[in-house]
Order: C-alpha cells, then structure tokens, then sequence
C-alpha cells in the first residue's frame, strides 16, 4: 500500500497506527508452557498434547523429563520449543524416532534439549528447521535424518548412534559448532546435498571417534567447511571422502588421526584445502583418482601420515598455489601416476624421508612448474611438460 499525500497529521497519525495494528494482528504469536513433571498449573505435560492442541505460531517453553509415545510435527508453521531448564524428550518404544518433523515450516528447539534413545530424528519435506544447543544421543538408528530439508543445527551434539550420526538427502544441512562423535559407522553421510560446517558459539564443528570414518559425500553434493575438525574416526577408510561428482572446499581445520587415509577425493570429484591440517592417518594423506581434482591454496600441511603424503592418481590432476608442506610421510612425499598431471604454480616444501622419494612420477604423468628444488625424485624430462613458445 502506498500513500502519496494524507492530509493533517492527525489522520496520517491515525493511518499508520491502523497499519501497524493490522500488521501485529497478522504476526500475532501464541505462548503455552510444557512442564512433563506435572508440576506447573496449566501447563501441558506432554510435548505431543501440547502440539495437537496449540495452533500454528506458538512458542512453548519446556522442561522436564518428557517420556512420549510419539513426537510428530506435521504440516505446521512456526512452532518454537525453548527450555527454561535442561529437558529430556525420549519415546517409550524402541522402535519409534523420538522426534518427526514433516511437510512443515520454522519449528525451532532451543536451550539444553536432549533427545534421547529410540530411533533418532527425522525431518522430511520441511524448511526452516533449527536446533539450537541440542543434544541427539543413543539413537538405535540414524542420529539425525534430513531429507529434501533445509536444516541449521548450531550448537549440541550428535553421539552414541547405532549406525552413523547424520544422515542427509537432498537440499542443505549446516551444523555450527555441532560435535558428531562416537557414533557406530560414520560421523555424516551426505548424498546430493550442501553440507555446511563452520563455527558456532565459538565452537568448531569436530567429527571424531565414529566406528568407520569421518565423513562421505557423494552423488553432486557439495561440502562448505570452515575449521572442521575431523580426528580420530576408526575403520581403516577415511577422514574424510567425496564421490561421484562431488566437491568439498575447506578452510582451516585438522583431518588428523584417522585410521585409513586421511582425504580420498575420487569419480570426478573436486577436493580443495586452505590452512588445513592433514595429519598422521594411518592410510596416506591424500588420494585423489579417477578424473578427480585436488587444489591446494597454501598453508595447507600433509605431515606424519602412514603411507604416500599424496597421491594423484587414474587420469586425475593437483594443482599447488605455493606455501603448502609434505613432510614427514612414510611413503613418498608425492605420487603422480596413471596419465595424471601436477601442476605447481608456486614453491612448496616437499621432502622425503629416509629412502623415500619427494616426487615419484609415473606410467605417463605430466608435470608443469619448476620441480628443481625438489631432492631424491624419480621425474624425468619425459614426465615434464615443454613451455609452449
């Protein structure tokens, strides 16, 4: 609505607060209290009850420890769910996830929450779903399911799953500060998804003693990290892997400890690293194959690994900016193998140990950029590429 002239100031006065009240009418929001103990008059006692008979825009406080036969958020909008004391919800049957949001719009859970037990969470077909301090653990499933939603987790935590900690199909999940541990397969397993993980309340993201590795991407998911910690997975796999035309960008951050390699970056993925810490896995460093890419933008440091540092392999390319470190690695410091090509824009420090070779190029590689510093290589004139006059 548009007003291009209104006369005294008294009837524009009266205008505007007409508009403002229509507006706050519209945004009106509800409150009711959750209180499972019984304790507070008035108050809901079960987290469900409260749900079927509240309408859409209502903010719940809640507390207690609520022991429900099912949590389930269908088709609704701006329902808000915050903790005045640290709350349980868990669901009598084992068989059932402790919470389902479906089909619905901004539902928040905020404050110290712990879903606990049961089949995880799920959340399907929904946007504007945030947890905030949220704790998901002993989930005899998933952790955490996303599907086709857009999910921000700040905060919390994702433990002690059966099988692996988040699991996301499709649209965006982004966990800030979100500590995924000790699950009993992978810490996350993205598929045609943007995964973000980055800082939140002064936290980073940790991915660490899952049963079988870090973290998968693949089928064209996209992974935005930002000083992600992904240490001490278990399995002999990986830290961290993408595949089937996926990329990964990440700034900052360790992948360190992991049994297996530390990154495998293969199928015609993208995988490239700032002021990342890849150290001490027990497979390798870093492995990219199969018509993958790697990109190192400096800083970058691949140190103390049980096997090659890096390995580019099966038609696959590595680009280096200048300013990373290989070091230190039990096998050679850097393999270029399988008509795979290196490309080093700018210096780097790369050295071998012991009999180990800083640059190992092999059966039709190709290498562009100055290798002359570089001792104890095995990269005749035949892997090196001629300046085009």
């Amino acid at each position: 609505m548009r007003f291009r002239y209104c006369g005294p100031k008294l009837v524009c006065a009266f205008l505007l607060l007409l508009l403002t009240s229509a507006l706050s009418f519209a945004q009106t929001e509800n409150s009711a209290a959750i209180d499972c103990s019984g304790a507070t008059p008035g108050a809901f006692t079960s987290v469900q009850q409260a749900i079927l008979n509240s309408p859409d825009h209502t903010v719940f406080t809640i507390s207690g420890n609520c022991s429900e036969t099912i949590v389930d958020i269908e088709r609704r909008n701006d329902l808000s769910f915050i903790a005045l004391a640290p709350t349980t919800i868990q669901v009598t049957s084992p068989d059932q996830q402790v919470l389902i949001i479906t089909h619905s719009q901004n539902i928040t859970f905020s404050g110290t929450i712990t879903m606990t037990g049961g089949q995880g969470v799920l959340i399907s077909d929904s946007n504007g779903v945030l947890f905030s301090g949220v704790t998901v653990q002993n989930s005899g499933q998933f952790g955490v399911t996303s599907s086709n939603s857009k999910l921000l987790f700040i905060g919390g935590s994702v433990t002690a799953s059966t099988r692996t900690g988040v699991v996301a199909f499709g649209s965006t999940v982004e966990l800030d500060g979100v500590n995924i541990s000790n699950n009993g397969r992978l810490g996350i397993s993205a598929a045609t998804t943007h995964l973000i993980l980055s800082d939140g309340n002064n936290l980073p993201p940790i991915v660490s003693h899952n049963g079988i590795g870090g973290i998968q991407l693949f089928n064209s998911s996209q992974g935005d990290f930002t000083d992600l910690q992904i240490n001490n997975n278990a399995g002999g796999n990986f830290g961290l892997i993408a595949f089937t035309n996926s990329a990964v960008v990440m700034q900052g951050g360790s992948i360190n400890s992991n049994t297996g390699t530390g990154v495998t970056c293969v199928s015609t993925s993208h995988c490239e690293f700032t002021q990342t810490q890849i150290n001490s896995n027990t497979g390798g460093g870093i492995r990219t194959a199969t018509h993958s890419e790697l990109e190192l933008d400096g800083g970058v440091q691949v140190s103390g690994n049980n096997g090659a540092g890096i390995l580019v392999d099966q038609h696959s390319a590595f680009t280096s900016n200048g300013g990373n470190t290989i070091s230190n690695n039990a096998g050679d410091a850097l393999i270029v193998n399988a008509l795979s090509t290196l490309n080093l824009v700018a210096p780097d420090t790369i050295t071998a140990t012991g009999a180990n070779l800083a640059l190992n190029c092999n059966n039709g590689s190709m290498v562009t950029g100055d290798i002359s510093a570089l001792k104890n290589k095995k990269c005749g004139t035949q892997f090196q590429a001629i300046p085009v006059h």
